[in-house]
């Protein structure tokens, strides 16, 4: 019996050392478009202005890009001036969100930046922050954080 608990205590230490040191597997599981997806809010720090919008974690369909996913912007106005219209989003390969059109061209690109949200990198002279309403891991949009 003594022999049998031993053994019952090894299976168990070698199981709980596997689980602290290569982990579950369940920690990031989630896709990326999963993990940054709900209310986001997207600041224009020249004038202040302040619109939320909705990440969703559905895929945009129809025209758009196969990469890409539903946004929310009905009460955002455009970067570039104007009312939006319909947009997706996708993290691109170099990570990041990037806002995209339905013919796939980019409307507005964000960075991972020193913030707690994520500085524009395009297009040229706006200054807009995407900035999360929840606790997001922005590392998940960094591809080497993966």
């Amino acid at each position: 019996m003594a022999l049998y608990m031993q053994r019952i205590g090894v299976l168990v230490a070698v199981t709980l050392f596997s689980l602290v040191f290569f982990g579950t597997g369940l920690t990031g599981a989630q896709p990326v478009e999963a993990r940054v997806a709900g209310q986001w809010q997207l600041i224009d720090e020249v004038s202040g202005a302040v619109c939320r919008l909705h990440l969703k974690a559905e895929e945009a369909g129809g025209a758009f890009p196969r990469d890409a996913f539903r946004a929310d912007m009905t009460s955002c106005t455009s970067p570039v001036g104007g009312e939006l219209p319909q947009l997706g989003w996708r993290v691109p390969p170099e990570g990041g969100i990037e806002f995209v059109l339905a013919n796939g061209s980019v409307l507005a690109a964000f960075d991972v930046g020193e913030s707690e949200g994520l500085a524009s990198v395009a297009p040229a002279g706006a200054f807009l922050l995407l900035v999360p309403e929840r606790a997001v891991a922005l590392s998940a949009l960094i591809p080497t954080a993966h």
